[in-house]
């Protein structure tokens, strides 16, 4: 009997410690889907709010070890792939914002939500840029700066309710990390 408890729990460690890794990344992903599904609102096209962004910066912020640069770097190339813009524009978008975000991350955490909000409008103006510069360098890419501008502010603006779902997500993701770790006699 006790040892089907301790497969048991080894067993559920192992699924949290996966949840723990993979959940930042599939909710990266999913968010990737909805925005490249178009959305219609009286046969207008309405520019979805970059949610691979919002994602990239939360786990960034919160656990830049949960969301390491190969997987920002993978989100971007599929964004690319699923859009057909040119490819590599995303990926450098995204590892240039993750780049700024993890190297100035003191700057914005623990200062309250206001102060991480600004902190995010400021990585939704550089991403926007970047991600026009690159594609001007790479294709001669005409930008359709009220589009691109639009989709900067309302993914500035969808911001907060997405945090408070991945808020959500990372204490769940702690707790799989702390039996994970209990079940290795890692107490931390």
């Amino acid at each position: 009997m006790s040892t089907g408890i301790t497969r048991l729990s080894s067993v559920a460690a192992r699924v949290g410690l996966i949840a723990w890794i993979g959940v930042p990344t599939l909710v990266s992903l999913a968010g990737l889907l909805i925005y490249v599904a178009p959305i219609r609102f009286f046969q207008l096209y309405i520019p979805m709010p970059l949610f691979p962004l919002m994602a990239i910066f939360f786990w960034a912020m919160a656990r830049p070890k949960m969301m390491p640069p190969i997987v920002v770097f993978g989100i971007g190339v599929t964004q690319d792939l699923l859009t057909g813009g040119p490819l590599g524009l995303w990926a450098f978008t995204y590892l240039f914002a993750y780049a700024v975000m993890t190297t100035q991350s003191d700057a914005f955490s623990g200062r309250g939500s206001g102060m991480l909000w600004a902190g995010f409008g400021l990585m939704v103006i550089l991403a926007v840029f970047a991600a026009a510069l690159a594609g001007i360098i790479s294709s001669g890419w005409k930008v359709d700066w009220a589009h691109l501008l639009a989709q900067g502010a309302s993914t500035f603006f969808v911001y907060p309710l997405a945090s408070k779902l991945y808020g959500s997500l990372l204490r769940s993701t702690q707790q799989s990390r702390r039996l994970y770790d209990f079940h290795h006699g890692r107490l931390s």
